[in-house]
This record gives C-alpha cells, structure tokens and sequence, in this order.
C-alpha cells in the first residue's frame, strides 16, 4: 500500500460507464474521481481483486463526507476512471481503523 496524488493531471472515461453509474449510484465519476485523487489522507494500492489484464489501482477517500473508492488505472499518460462507489466499513476499517477519523484523529465515539 502507499500513498500519492494525483493532480494536474487529464483523465479520461467512457461516458456509457458514467452515465451507467450516475445513474446507479447517483455518483458522477468525472467529479468526484479527482477529488478522491486530491483528498489529502487519500489511500492508493494496486487492485488484485482479479485479472484485468492491466494494472489497476483503488483510491479510499472522500468528498463532501462521503467515503468513496475509486478504481482507475494509468493509460497513456492519462487517469482513466473506471468505477466508483461508496466504502462498505470494512473497507474504511481496512485503510483507517476502526478508531480513526478520515485525518487520522481518534474516533470519539470509539473512546
């Protein structure tokens, strides 16, 4: 696992896709993929869920409150988006603990 940012930098998706999960998840990818790229406490590591026959990335962040996960993957020198999605707890326990606020500040509510 490590950390990065993604900034100044042009991204690129397919708009079905965007439009599939917009309508979906009421996320739009175009907009939140760059913020979950810029969040400062952004968490990057490689996506093995399966083989895709590329590299693949997910980044755990959030934007506006929410905790989102964005997988995407580096093609010609361009962030292509591919999904996002809301973090199930498990997955933000993964990446912050369970007694840890996104800025990694303790959880009041876990004290």
């Amino acid at each position: 696992m490590y950390y990065n940012k993604y900034v100044n930098v042009e991204y690129e998706w397919f708009e079905g896709k965007r439009q599939e999960i917009l309508a979906t998840r009421g996320i739009d990818i175009v907009i939140t993929g760059p913020q979950i790229l810029a969040d400062p406490n952004v968490v990057i590591e490689q996506d093995n869920r399966q083989n895709y026959g590329e590299e693949r990335f997910l980044a755990y962040g959030m934007v506006e409150g929410e905790r989102l996960c964005l997988c995407f993957t580096l093609r010609e020198g361009k962030i292509h988006l591919i999904t996002v999605f809301k973090m199930h707890k498990n997955q933000w326990e993964k990446h912050y603990g369970k007694t840890k606020n996104h800025d990694g500040t303790r959880n009041k509510k876990e004290l």
